[in-house]
Order: C-alpha cells, then structure tokens, then sequence
C-alpha cells in the first residue's frame, strides 16, 4: 500500500519471561476494551514471533493466559552463563552496523556446534496453538547467521510459521541455528531486541518491549522510535516496576512465568488509556 495507515503491534523479544509478559499485557488491555483489530499488522521479534503467531492464530486471549499461569512445562531452554553473555556482549564491541554486528553473532552461533535444531522446533511447536500461517499481517524476524541480515518471514514465503518462529528464537550458544531455504537463522533480536524501526506504513504503533538491551546505537529504542518520524503516534510499554519483580534475574526462568503474567495483565488494565489514545479508538470485541 503507498499510503498504509494500518495500526503496527510491535511485539519484542525477552525470552520465556518476554512471552509471560506481553500475554498479560495483552490480556489486560482486552479486559478494558483494546483489542488488536484484524487489519493490523504485526511485527514480532524472538518472544514477540512467539506472542504475534499466538495472537493471530485466533485463539482468544483469555485462553492464552490461562496457558501462562498454568505454567509452561515445554519451556527447556537453558539460560545463558556469566561467560556466554560476556561472549555474546564482546562480539558486538566497535561493529559498526547491525549486519557487522550479525556476522560476528553467527560465528559464535555456528562455532558453538549445537547441532540439533529440531529442539527449537518442538519448542516453537508446543508454544503455538495452531502451526498455519494466518490470514493476518503477521510478519516475524530473524536474521541470517553467515551474512548478518534481517529477514522478516511472512505467510507468502513458503516457509512454515513454526521454522520461522523457531528461527526467530534461537539465541546462539544457547540455541542452534535453524536452517530454512538453504540457509541458516538466528534470533531476530541479534538486531535489535524490539526492531521498531521495521514498523511499516504511516498507522500509529503500539510497542511492547520486555527488553529495552541494545546491541549498538542502531538498538537503541529511542533512536528507532525516532526513525518513525515525529508525527506519527507511537505509544511504547515497557515492563512496570511489579513486573520487573515477578520476572527476577532471568529471562528462561519458566517458574516466574504464573506470578509474571498476572502482573502484565494488572500493568495492561493500567495502561489501557494511553493504547487508546495513540490508536486513536478503542476497539470493543
């Protein structure tokens, strides 16, 4: 569209926390009318493929809470050492673009040897209540691991949702790269851990982000949410201070995930007023 004004949900990564979290908030927005309407678009990067694929697929957000606080047995990624993330944080010192940022990542990734990309793929698998694309704008993130690009996977590429979501969450040295099409992908968030500057038209954007860590200067929120440009509406939630207690230290610690979904949920009912206003209406099922 040359003049798309649709509204953007730009849903960000944060691992196993990241998706206990945006589902409350979701949730809680829904209990006070805000609802993603079906001509949106959404952007979803690591736990935000995850959250954007759950959402789109239909199933009804009560229903999707209620998967979180029974708790998430199927969650087994472990979470990343001291060491790994200093290897991870050394890796992207002086680079001087996402791409160059990328390459040096998916080096680590591949020389880590983690060979078995069928885990990241059951996972995906056990996080999505339906495995077909939808008919909605949904478009996910990852990024190429030999030329550091970003790709963003969409129902019209031929690639099946769980593979793309499954690449969108490989985080590497903890995940192996997932192959698809001849080539391999990594974590969407080895760009930038929200990519709001990906956000495509002109419509206002509503921005979740469990993550506010950046890569590099391209990372960093305030400069993507600058690339949007000054009159467009852009509300951006950022995780409130109970939710930041009930997540603790971890990101993969799936045992916070009952306590951190309840707390998103009373964080969206809050913050329902200021969605509206940067929608511009509420959208009432």
């Amino acid at each position: 569209m040359a003049d798309d004004t649709r509204p953007v949900w730009v849903l960000g990564g944060g691992g196993v926390a990241g998706i206990a979290w945006e589902v409350g908030v979701l949730a809680g927005l829904a209990d006070e009318g805000v609802t993603v309407a079906p001509d949106t678009v959404l952007l979803g990067t690591s736990a935000g493929a995850v959250v954007g694929a759950q959402i789109a697929s239909g199933t009804p957000l009560p229903e999707l809470y209620e998967r979180q606080r029974q708790g998430v047995p199927h969650e087994t990624a472990p979470a990343l050492g001291l060491l790994s993330l200093l290897r991870l944080a050394r890796a992207q010192l002086f680079a001087r673009s996402p791409e160059q940022a990328a390459r040096r990542l998916g080096r680590l990734a591949l020389a880590a040897r983690i060979d078995d990309p069928s885990r990241q793929r059951r996972i995906a698998e056990a996080r999505l209540p339906d495995h077909d694309w939808p008919d909605t704008d949904l478009r996910i993130a990852a990024v190429d691991v030999e030329s550091g690009a970003l790709r963003l996977f969409t129902r019209h590429d031929g690639v099946p949702l769980v593979d793309a979501v499954a690449a969108s969450c490989a985080m590497p040295l903890s995940a192996a790269p997932v192959p698809v099409g001849g080539r391999r992908y990594m974590d969407g968030g080895m760009r930038s851990s929200l990519n709001l500057d990906l956000a495509p038209g002109t419509g206002p954007v509503v921005a979740l982000a469990p993550s506010t860590a950046a890569i590099g200067p391209w990372a960093r929120i305030e400069k993507q949410r600058a690339a949007l440009g000054t009159g467009r509406p852009v509300e951006l939630l950022l995780r409130d201070p109970a939710a930041r207690r009930a997540q603790g230290t971890s990101v993969m610690d799936r045992s916070v995930v009952p306590a951190l979904v309840a707390a998103g949920r009373d964080q969206g009912r809050r913050e329902a007023a200021r969605v509206t206003a940067a929608l511009g209406t509420i959208n009432r099922p």
